[in-house]
């Protein structure tokens, strides 16, 4: 994960807050609200233990020699704050007025392969920070070993695409990626693909005009039918995705329909997700 983080501030030449949420009592203390002031606390926020305060130290230091050994010749600041990871990360974005928020997923075991931790659910549906998801598997390894080629975009046909399309955009010239605009129909509500794939690129150029994109040789648009989850994790393979950008929901009338998706995508994708 150090390593995708490490490229993607290379690439967009960004500062790296390296964070750590300290919870030893998660009962007691939830930790810091979004309407909290910004600024590092420094000090614990609980009277600690002696015992506490040792443990807290000792993951100061591990974290700042972590980032100290992935990220010396980077621009790069340590935090480690008290509270609910989830809270922490929340705030922390907000106070640090971060772009992007990464973070690795694990599936570990027979059963928690199928699950996604508490953290990075609570993150999914609490924030409207974008969030970039590491392959849901035992091993963290590199996201982007060989930089970024192909990006997956999934397509909902609603207000809520003139995000995702930016994003796309913003990623696709920074990498000079080709670009896949998937929409994937449901049984119910199949329409003439032609008439389709036209609407969507109509929609990509209002949103993402001409200028400097090179759109019209790196963009193609692929309509499926089927399932949502299961389609973008295909097609993510057929493509040989090196990410896949979905959207996380936000939109009233897709909340509840892009929701129960999420999970299934985050878990099966065959390469990194980012949800906004």
């Amino acid at each position: 994960m150090a390593c995708s983080v490490r490229e993607m501030a290379e690439r967009f030449n960004t500062t790296i807050t390296v964070l750590n949420a300290f919870n030893p009592l998660p009962e007691y203390f939830q930790g810091p609200s979004t309407d909290d002031r910004c600024g590092s606390r420094g000090e614990p926020a609980l009277p600690y233990s002696a015992a506490l305060l040792e443990l807290r130290d000792l993951q100061k230091k591990r974290l700042e020699t972590f980032a100290q050994s992935h990220f010396s010749d980077m621009r790069y600041t340590v935090r480690i704050e008290d509270g609910d990871p989830a809270m922490v990360i929340e705030w922390v974005a907000k106070c640090e007025e971060s772009d992007l928020i990464m973070m690795p997923t694990r599936g570990l075991g027979r059963f928690r392969r199928l699950l996604l931790g508490s953290v990075t659910s609570k993150i999914l549906h609490d924030t409207s920070f974008p969030l970039w998801t590491s392959i849901h598997k035992p091993e963290l390894a590199s996201s982007l070993p060989h930089g970024c080629q192909s990006i997956l975009c999934a397509v909902g046909m609603n207000q809520g695409d003139d995000v995702l399309f930016k994003a796309a955009r913003l990623f696709a010239e920074a990498y000079d990626a080709r670009v896949c605009l998937l929409h994937i129909q449901g049984s119910a509500d199949v329409q003439d693909r032609e008439s389709l794939a036209q609407l969507i690129r109509h929609s990509f150029d209002r949103v993402c005009p001409g200028k400097g994109v090179r759109s019209a040789m790196s963009v193609r648009i692929q309509i499926l039918d089927g399932e949502l989850s299961e389609g973008i994790c295909r097609a993510a393979r057929e493509e040989g995705a090196d990410l896949a950008i979905v959207g996380r929901g936000h939109v009233r009338e897709t909340f509840e329909q892009m929701w129960s998706h999420l999970y299934t995508i985050i878990r099966k994708s065959p390469c990194p997700v980012l949800t906004v």
